[in-house]
């Protein structure tokens, strides 16, 4: 709504009249082209993201500039009980149009009151919990903010502040149903980060990142009064637009805007943290690191021999009476992670623990500076665009696809705990140059591959699973699109520090509009690390055929990929295709960039 100047004045003299019996008054301006407004109010591209309408009282006719003139119209006819629903909001506006809050504000609001005291916000950290592909809710990993301080008891305390939500259905379709168009239950809790590091350190085996971030103590009390905001409301949880980093991000915006302009196509937690290393947030970083991440950053800093005669000593019934930590200045580190996990996992008696540590001596272990290993920042930009020429049975083609988000397995996974592939609502075009048709050549609505190397201490399972339509061979070896749902078990092995071997076993069944048929296959493969940052991946497929006609086949493939830069890749993909009665080879070249 505008004001003339003569209707301004005299608004602003009703409102004096009004309010000067409890000493209130503030201009009636518009200031909704603030950025920290739009974000006290989570609304994105001017549309609200949080639809309870004890957060938004403009709700049944959203716009920034009518909840902040119905903000204002409620702490005029209820001041305490606006301030203690709206802190936040009510702080920022008296200061932005210089009226003045009550002095006695918190005593009237007990429960903000007690929420302040327990909760301290003299310093904030940004927490990065590694992903799982194991687990559909932490495939891109978990991003949330942490804060710390002294309570009023003078007691040093911690607190997680996460968004999340809660998967309760097996179903696949209704999973993608809910988390992208219905919306999912929100969660926003407040809880001791003790709880939030033993989960994601200890019980799941995950890399915890904290960033402190830098930011003024007034910056840092907003944020704490709209933590308590958001503490008291329901909140819908959408995958694609409203996730634990767009929440995170837009709670960032608070302390510094600029990280709104990282925002992209769909926040990724890794998207929260390159946000706040690119406008400089971060002042300290610290890892707390796994055992499992830290089993394999030590295999990856001792030469392979060294660790091959670790684990000879580690494992033999009968130890040789030499000393193993002079192998290696990281021996003592390697092997004392081994017995303690030895010990844990009850592969190993007590006396045999107590005998393996006698044999370590008391002398101390050399440090691994974990803080550029694996880092989260350093990987590629999580959407991606691609253009591909391919020549099939069905002619040469010409594909356009986009990765809303994920990464590939011929994607630069060196950031990575190991290699993966995760691909959600991938859709591809096919243009076909000879019959200049164009088609859906497939659409992922959700893929993932995890070769999680394993090993004796850590025994760990790869496998994948598709579903979505993508091109299958029919009996001549050309192309049929067909919907699929698929997956695969198996065992991954790290044959060198920089080559990775894969075999699975799989089945799934394939479906059109008139035929249904399952089917089964086998999968070996191996994945190399090159120097000049190249890749090559090689795959050995035998499938039992997966469209009508029953025709088996054999796939032998070579992929090997160039990376000019982090967010850039060059493919030139090889293909030899046999079944009994007819045989092909093919060649693609593609080109994907990742924003």
């Amino acid at each position: 709504m505008l004001y003339s100047k003569q209707s301004w004045y005299l608004s602003a003299l009703f409102l004096l009249l009004l309010l000067s019996s409890s000493g209130v008054s503030f201009a009636s301006e518009k200031i909704t082209s603030d950025v920290v407004w739009t974000m006290l109010l989570h609304s994105w591209q001017g549309k609200p993201q949080i639809t309870d309408p004890q957060f938004l009282l403009s709700l049944n006719k959203f716009s920034e500039q009518t909840e902040q003139e119905l903000t204002l119209d409620l702490y005029k006819k209820k001041p305490q009980q606006a301030f203690c629903r709206y802190p936040a909001r009510l702080t920022y506006l008296s200061n932005k149009l210089g009226f003045n809050l009550s002095n006695d504000r918190y005593e009237k609001c007990p429960e903000l009151k007690k929420f302040i005291q327990h909760v301290p916000f003299q310093q904030l950290d940004l927490v990065f919990a590694s992903e799982v592909l194991s687990s559909a809710s932490s495939m891109m990993g978990h991003i949330f903010l942490k804060t710390s301080g002294e309570n009023f008891r003078k007691v040093p305390v911690s607190h997680s502040l996460a968004y999340f939500t809660e998967i309760t259905t097996f179903n696949p379709a209704k999973l993608i149903v809910e988390s992208t168009m219905t919306g999912m239950p929100g969660f926003f809790s407040v809880r001791p980060f003790e709880e939030d590091l033993k989960q994601y350190k200890d019980k799941e085996q995950r890399n915890v990142w904290q960033f402190e971030l830098s930011s003024s103590s007034d910056r840092l009390h907003l944020l704490q009064l709209h933590v308590w905001e958001l503490y008291q409301i329901n909140l819908t949880y959408y995958f694609q637009s409203f996730n634990c980093a767009t929440l995170t991000l837009e709670m960032l915006a608070l302390l510094n805007p600029d990280v709104l302009t990282e925002r992209g196509l769909i926040v990724s937690p890794v998207d929260v943290v390159k946000a706040a290393n690119t406008y400089n947030m971060i002042t300290k970083t610290t890892v707390d690191t796994s055992d499992l991440w830290l089993y394999n950053a030590l295999r990856d800093s001792i030469p392979s021999k060294v660790s091959s005669a670790l684990d000879t000593w580690l494992y033999d019934d009968k130890p040789v009476l030499t000393q193993p930590t002079t192998y290696h200045p990281l021996s003592k580190s390697y092997l004392s992670i081994a017995i303690d996990n030895l010990a844990e996992q009850h592969k190993r008696t007590k006396t045999e623990i107590t005998h393996l540590r006698e044999f370590l001596g008391a002398e101390q272990e050399t440090t691994l500076d974990l803080s550029n290993y694996k880092h989260p920042a350093k990987t590629p930009q999580d959407s991606a665009a691609g253009l591909a020429w391919r020549n099939n049975k069905n002619g040469k083609q010409l594909l356009f696809y986009l990765l809303p988000t994920g990464h590939f397995l011929h994607s630069d996974n060196r950031q990575y705990l190991s290699e993966s592939e995760l691909q959600i609502a991938k859709t591809t075009l096919a243009w076909n140059t000879d019959t200049r048709t164009l088609k859906l050549d497939e659409l992922t609505l959700y893929s993932v591959t995890s070769l999680n190397p394993d090993t004796r201490l850590f025994p760990l399972w790869s496998g994948e699973f598709y579903l979505g339509y993508k091109p299958v061979y029919t009996e001549n070896l050309a192309h049929e699109s067909l919907g699929q749902i698929s997956g695969a078990l198996g065992k991954s092995y790290d044959l060198h520090r920089d080559v990775v071997g894969f075999t699975m076993l799989g089945t799934g069944l394939t479906s059109s509009f008139d035929n249904s048929h399952a089917f089964i296959y086998s999968k070996t493969g191996l994945s190399f690390d090159l120097a000049s940052d190249t890749k090559l991946i090689a795959e050995y497929i035998v499938n039992s055929g997966e469209s009508k006609g029953h025709s088996e086949y054999q796939q032998l493939t070579a992929n090997f990929i160039w990376f000019p830069d982090l967010d850039n890749s060059l493919s030139l993909k090889l293909l030899g295709v046999e079944t009994k009665s007819s045989k092909h080879t093919g060649l693609s070249i593609e080109f994907i960039s990742y924003f």
